[in-house]
């Protein structure tokens, strides 16, 4: 509920709801669009050139690369709507504090504070 042009805790959850299904939504399109099932006659069609072979494996790559990234995003949208459905969505999976607003509007499947962020990446 808005009062004075503020956003409230339950609009925010309810905003980041809503974009986290639309991106969810692009993300399964581009997967659509980059389905390597779907395409795996459309660019095997016997090539006479080992040039346009190479073109063809460096496609493939790109788009399972696309694939991959695609399937680990919308693995992160779905831990964030589990959390806003169990009401935890905001709180860092490692220190539990809450994770600052303008964080979750930049990256609204964000698991982690920026402190944390910073910790998990470098020890992957």
């Amino acid at each position: 509920m808005r009062q004075y042009g503020v956003m409230t805790p339950g609009d925010e959850t309810r905003s980041a709801e809503q974009r986290l299904e639309d991106l969810e939504a692009e993300l399964h399109e581009l997967q659509r669009k980059h389905d390597l099932a779907a395409d795996g006659n459309e660019r095997s069609d016997g090539h006479h050139h080992p040039a346009e072979a190479a073109t063809d494996a460096e496609m493939r790559e790109h788009d399972l690369r696309l694939q991959t990234r695609a399937k680990e995003r919308i693995d992160h949208i779905e831990r964030a709507l589990k959390a806003i459905k169990d009401g935890t969505y905001g709180v860092c999976v490692d220190c539990e504090k809450p994770i600052p607003a303008g964080r979750l509007r930049a990256v609204p499947d964000a698991q982690r504070c920026v402190p944390c962020q910073s910790k998990a990446d470098r020890t992957r």
